[in-house]
């Protein structure tokens, strides 16, 4: 927050963070927060969520899991980390995307690292077997390319573009139980 508050008021917030300490930033934004943002180069950001596992972020994508945000083996990605306490964007990290082959011994640990954190799954304890059938496991591997860091925080909003469309709304939205009529009771 501070961050912003020296960003928009013109001072300069500080030096950045050593070179020495980025690697740790990365681990403990990454393990904190269970959301990371991906941006496939050619497409918007997507949220993913992931586990931090063998100094990498470890994501599940496809089948009845979260969509593919366009990764492939070897391409390199931007991972958005951002504060779990006040959800504000603190670091920006190039990283190598590496595809885990099913039941290899990496598929393996990661699978034991990112079963427990799935929320409600469908098939529960046979999760593992329908991510071997259906979905596919990616180690997002931080580089040490940091584009955004405490200290040196881009100016611009980072918003999604408006998508342009024709659909449209003309009627009066329907009547909703609950809401608050116009007219005022007097006691």
């Amino acid at each position: 927050m501070w961050q912003a508050a020296a960003m928009s008021s013109g001072v300069d917030p500080g030096p950045t963070l050593d070179a020495a300490h980025l690697p740790a930033l990365i681990a403990e934004l990454a393990s904190k927060s269970d959301l990371v943002w991906v941006e496939v180069p050619g497409r918007p950001a997507q949220a993913l969520w992931n586990v931090w596992h063998d100094n990498a972020i470890t994501v599940v994508t496809g089948g009845l899991e979260q969509n593919d945000p366009g990764l492939t083996d070897g391409a390199t990605v931007e991972v958005i980390l951002r504060s779990k306490e006040n959800r504000a964007r603190q670091a920006v990290v190039a990283s190598t995307v590496e595809q885990l082959v099913p039941r290899s011994d990496d598929w393996t640990a990661a699978v034991a690292a990112l079963h427990p954190k799935r929320l409600n799954p469908p098939d529960g304890e046979a999760q593992p077997d329908r991510w071997a059938r259906e979905s596919t496991l990616w180690l997002l591997r931080p580089t040490a390319e940091v584009t955004e860091q405490p200290g040196a925080m881009s100016d611009t909003p980072h918003r999604a573009e408006v998508v342009e469309t024709e659909a449209t709304t003309i009627a009066r939205t329907p009547f909703h139980a609950g809401r608050a009529t116009k007219k005022r009771r007097r006691l």
